[in-house]
């Protein structure tokens, strides 16, 4: 990095040099960069999206290794949920689920478990045998099979809040989908055992670690999803209503979201930026050239993510957009000098040299700010937000590649006019008005820098009222089909979601033991008591259910016996018969050895803010029942959306931190000055804490796309400063006067910061007409601080510059020579 005016003017003298090796060699330049492109776009075919709860996380997380080993041994925690609302014990009303039930059987592709009423386990006593069948194995036909049928249903506990409501009005059908792609045809999955699966959870060989076969891929899902939705749509009536929930479908909803807000954002941004193209130049090559430049650079970026096996989510969605309208700036800074020198006279190979001398390095730099700017997101915990930490700074330098190989080799071979006298004179009359304005903030430098001082007060006060959320569900909108049929579940079924835990007694055998039995009754008894405002704990089931269950069906089929037998050989001998009824349900709720055993509590949909504060009061209470000598976690969709709320908060602190240390050196270090670099930072960090102080102001909740903002902001706002600064230090060394440099600075490049911010903030602007809250919010946030990053930066940084310069006399440099 340039830390003299020596290293400055030989890394300026480079750009020249290398600007006149561009139009020497332009086609060829032109033919590797296509070639390049073509190479990197080779992984677009393989590019996908994954919004899953588990994608939020990083595979070497704690929360995700544990939820990762939990599905291996029990399959999916979530489901496909369908809420069917009517007479539910009307006749037509059972033959309609009837027909649901079998079309979704039939027609669903990856299903590992389809319960409803039609098939819920029923367990009972004949003489001294048990029977494991089917609910609804003998269809009722009489008014009085009906009734035994609902009086059946409604005293089985298991079924109360899962498959049947309080008041019988609504009845839930629940679908599990495959655990691994392929349905374990795959060779991944050939020889696997879920016995064996790694972790705490399983055991596998310590010299040759089970490989862990693929999960159900989110395609296969999307899938399953769209085969449901036909047939929701077909069988859904007046009197037969249909809602659908669960968190596969919360991840195709979003997947589908993404894959249309992506491409409109992308088409809107390219529409945007050849407008404010064409109102700056007035030339349609000087619209064409920067897009051609941008869009290859941007189809390189994704190959690249492509070709790393990297995935899009709700983060990197703003990529494509955004890339765009970085990329651009780039390039408005290159024709607006070039066209100064065409109008100037220069010959078009004199007039590109002189260009990337004049703002290649400044280019440069803004480029390495604004990738530090996103690099600062790279050490998150949220792994979206990781993600984009590492793809976009090298989709900010690879759109500096082109601009600065690309643009100067299309312009020596692509005829170019200067602009027009008419475009001239709205330049002039645009670069008189900045003219103004800097001139006034010199003038009034102490009254701006106060008035300024007591809008960061105010904002800073705002800041500290500043609320957290991660709720992916309120990123919907509220009449959100998926919404409304979550809260729909809230409501009337307990909810969807689910916190498992996973007790270990240790030895084989153990979960059979009464007392250990009991515990796990004295847990459901717990959460039952477990109401505070919209948290509670509803259902709670575990292989105590089970065995209550056997023990009345044996006992004929008495309500008194449904209890936990006291005698352990007893509750060995009734298990054992349920093993050979046919049913497999042990196994998802115990291992093998009964070493350990799985309790799943349903909770409402709330937001994870909540979860982080209930989960360990939740722990500390599971500890204290299950006692010494029972080992347990607690996982699942709960806990890992718990943990995405913490590293969210985390990813934000670190992130505006590592962002302010990244960018505030390279600041210094261009402007060769220690005071004057750390001043020029206060212009970039004015409108972060403007912003934050707005959302606390106005109850904007901060979630992981707009804990973004702030380092994003940093990270561009700093583009203006630099060329700000870069042309501020030219004229001041030439004049000595930094009034005049702030004057001249304004004349030159004003019109260009104006555009690029422009470009910028319409960039992410284009984000307000997304389908989900949280991308709206975040557009809007950063498309307005981007301006009010523009205005700090024309008004209080010329302010800072008239206060932090002393007036002395014209240095004889070799840049005011050059310049």
């Amino acid at each position: 990095m340039p830390t003299s005016a020596g290293i400055r003017d030989r890394i300026e003298a480079a750009f020249v040099a290398w600007g006149y090796f561009a139009c020497r060699h332009a086609k060829g330049l032109i033919a590797l960069m296509l070639a390049v492109t073509a190479l990197l776009a080779s992984g677009l075919p393989s590019l996908e999206m994954d919004n899953s709860t588990d994608s939020f996380l990083h595979p070497n997380d704690p929360v995700r290794i544990a939820y990762t080993e939990f599905r291996h041994r029990y399959g999916r925690d979530e489901r496909i949920s369908i809420a069917v609302e009517g007479d539910v014990f009307d006749p037509g009303f059972l033959t309609k689920l009837r027909a649901l039930h079998d079309d979704l059987d039939s027609e669903v592709p990856y299903v590992e478990e389809l319960i409803s009423l039609i098939n819920a386990r029923s367990t009972r006593g004949e003489a001294d045998e048990l029977i494991v069948g089917e609910l609804m194995e003998d269809w009722p036909e009489t008014p009085e099979e009906l009734t035994a049928l609902r009086e059946r249903v409604l005293a089985n506990p298991l079924y109360r809040n899962t498959l049947i409501s309080r008041d019988a009005r609504v009845t839930m059908v629940s679908i599990e989908l495959v655990t691994y792609e392929d349905d374990g045809e795959s060779d991944a999955l050939e020889g696997f055992d879920e016995s064996d699966a790694p972790g705490t959870l399983g055991g596998g060989s310590a010299d040759e670690p089970a490989a862990e076969p693929p999960f159900l891929s989110e395609e296969s899902m999307a899938e399953s999803i769209r085969a449901v939705d036909t047939i929701v749509g077909r069988h859904d009536a007046p009197d037969f209503q249909l809602r659908v929930a669960g968190g596969p479908v919360m991840t195709e909803r979003l997947n589908a979201t993404m894959t249309s807000d992506m491409g409109r954002f992308t088409v809107l941004s390219i529409l945007a930026i050849g407008v404010f193209l064409f109102l700056l130049f007035r030339r349609w090559a000087a619209v064409a050239l920067p897009l051609i430049v941008v869009i290859l650079s941007l189809v390189g970026t994704l190959g690249v993510i492509a070709l790393a096996g990297g995935t899009l989510s709700v983060a990197t969605q703003i990529l494509p957009s955004m890339l765009l309208a970085v990329g651009v700036c780039d390039a408005v800074h290159i024709l607006a000098i070039y066209y100064q020198r065409l109008t100037a006279g220069d010959e078009r190979g004199d007039a590109i040299a002189f260009t990337l001398g004049h703002s290649g390095l400044a280019i440069l730099m803004t480029s390495v700010t604004t990738a530090g700017g996103f690099a600062s997101f790279a050490l998150g915990e949220l792994k979206p937000v990781a993600d984009l930490g590492m793809y976009a700074p090298f989709g900010v330098l690879l759109a500096f590649i082109y601009t600065v190989v690309l643009l100067p080799a299309l312009l020596a071979v692509i005829p170019t006019q200067p602009p027009s006298e008419r475009s001239v004179r709205t330049s002039a009359r645009v670069s008189n008005v900045l003219e103004r304005i800097g001139d006034f903030s010199a003038d009034h430098a102490w009254s701006i820098v106060a008035v300024a001082a007591a809008l960061v007060a105010v904002a800073a006060a705002g800041a500290s009222f500043l609320q957290f959320s991660h709720d992916p569900l309120d990123w919907f909108p509220d009449d959100d089909a998926f919404r409304e049929a979550t809260l729909y579940m809230n409501e009337r079924l307990d909810g969807v979601n689910v916190i498992e835990v996973v007790a270990r007694v240790g030895h084989e055998d153990g979960v059979k033991d009464p007392a250990f039995l009991e515990r796990l009754e004295e847990i459901r008894r717990m959460a039952s008591t477990i109401h505070q405002g919209e948290w509670r704990i509803g259902k709670t089931t575990s292989i105590s259910d089970i065995v209550k269950e056997i023990h009345q069906a044996l006992n004929e089929n008495r309500s008194d016996h449904y209890r936990i037998p006291a005698d352990r050989e007893l509750v060995a001998q009734e298990l054992l018969l349920f093993e050979n009824s046919g049913s497999d349900d042990l196994e998802d709720i115990v291992d093998p050895l009964y070493s350990e055993a799985r309790i799943t509590m349903r909770v409402p949909w709330v937001d994870a803010i909540v979860y982080p504060e209930k989960l360990d009061d939740l722990e500390s209470r599971l500890g204290d029942i299950l006692g010494e000598g029972v080992e347990f976690e607690t996982t699942g969709l709960v806990p890992m959306l718990a943990r995405t709320f913490k590293a969210m908060l985390d990813s934000m602190a670190r992130s505006y931190a590592i962002a302010i240390l990244v960018i505030a050196p390279l600041m210094v270090a261009l402007i060769g000055s220690w005071r004057r670099g750390l001043l020029s930072m206060i212009p970039n960090l004015t409108p972060v804490i403007l912003m934050l102080g707005f959302m606390g102001w106005s109850n904007i909740k901060v979630d992981g796309l707009s804990m973004m903002v702030g380092a994003i902001v940093l990270g561009l706002a700093v583009d203006d400063t630099i060329h700000f600064m870069h042309n501020f230090r030219r004229y001041y060394d030439r004049t000595g006067d930094p009034r005049k440099a702030i004057h001249e600075t304004l004349h030159t490049t004003g019109r260009a910061l104006l555009v690029t911010s422009l470009v910028l903030a319409a960039g992410f602007f284009v984000f307000a007409g997304a389908y989900m809250s949280n991308v709206r919010l975040f557009g809007t946030l950063t498309g307005g601080a981007i301006l009010v990053a523009f205005l700090s930066n024309i008004v209080l940084a010329s302010s800072l510059m008239m206060l932090a310069t002393p007036k002395r006399e014209p240095a004889d440099s070799p840049t005011s020579q050059k310049s």
